[in-house]
């Protein structure tokens, strides 16, 4: 069956298509127009094609037809304001031109992740995160492993980021997302009127704050390196915890990372025939198994049709 995905990159949006008989085909269309072109005629073509689009923090598995305005609310209000835009206009326009195509959950709403690792998080990892892990998992039961024994440490970069994911028994059971939690409102940042309320106790301000340029300057490539050296801390860590001893690395990795990360675990390679599209096809992945295709007991197995809560809830007290 012919199933299709949609993913942000770095300028425009990747369109997938899979089909188990046939190679894949990758698309990257530079604007939304051009993509709603293409998936038009594909849709003529093949009226019956499922469609997964890009969701955000994500929401239960919903057709673009019944989105509400408060779906594509939560989906984008916590993302970068540029990534929320695009996002948000694309769903809006959706419920219009492809009404049938699926929006689908984000990996905390996900029911294999256990409830506290929920509690005052906004993500664990967007539904892209997810996209990509279904994608990992597809390529390593092509491999010949079983899902039951698909145990590692997800790694991914691209161009909304970075994904970590805790892979256990075929399983995703745990992720480090973008986004903090709330802060606590004793953590929230101090604002002028605080300031001249508390007087002393007023937090300490430096009065001339060194910067990232400056930092640049007296070490050249410092923030490339802070940057591989947060993502290992926190790779390591996650694969630490899970005692998770292989790695898979996808998208753009760093050398430095890269390097760091195959010192402390041994890596599975996967082939790169889908660098920068993984997210998309691992939504076509899902479009078909969500649809009753060849991939549902990989789709039904990470549970993304039980998906019930919502990327807002277990935050407040």
């Amino acid at each position: 069956m012919l199933a299709s995905g949609i993913a942000s990159a770095r300028a425009g949006w990747h369109l997938a298509l899979w089909d188990e008989h046939r190679a894949a085909r990758l698309h990257t269309l530079a604007s939304a127009d051009e993509l709603w072109a293409v998936l038009r005629d594909l849709c003529e073509a093949h009226p019956a094609m499922p469609v997964v689009l890009p969701s955000g923090l994500g929401i239960p598995v919903t057709r673009a037809g019944d989105l509400l305005d408060q779906d594509i609310a939560e989906m984008t209000g916590a993302l970068a304001a540029d990534q929320a835009e695009r996002l948000l206009a694309l769903l809006v326009e959706a419920r219009r031109r492809a009404p049938r195509a699926l929006c689908i959950p984000a990996v905390k709403l996900l029911p294999t992740i256990p409830l506290h690792r929920k509690l005052r998080r906004l993500e664990l990892g967007t539904a892209e995160a997810l996209c990509i892990g279904v994608w990992a998992l597809y390529c390593l039961q092509q491999s010949g492993m079983q899902s039951d024994a698909a145990s590692f440490l997800l790694v991914h970069r691209g161009p909304a980021g970075r994904v970590l994911l805790a892979v256990q028994g075929g399983r995703i059971a745990d992720g480090i997302g973008e986004l903090p939690g709330l802060l606590p409102p004793e953590a929230a940042p101090w604002t002028d009127a605080d300031r001249h309320a508390h007087g002393p106790r007023a937090p300490f301000r430096v009065r001339s704050p060194l910067t990232l340029r400056e930092a640049e300057k007296r070490l050249p490539g410092c923030s490339q390196l802070a940057k591989d050296e947060s993502l290992c801390k926190e790779a390591l860590g996650l694969a630490a915890l899970h005692g998770l001893r292989d790695v898979v690395l996808l998208g753009d990795q760093a050398p430095e990372a890269t390097r760091i990360l195959e010192t402390r675990l041994r890596r599975i390679p996967l082939s790169d025939m889908a660098a920068g599209h993984e997210a998309a096809l691992g939504g076509a992945l899902i479009a078909a198994g969500l649809t009753g295709g060849p991939t549902a007991s990989l789709v039904n197995r990470l549970g993304v049709r039980e998906a019930r809560e919502r990327a807002p809830d277990w935050i407040e007290p």
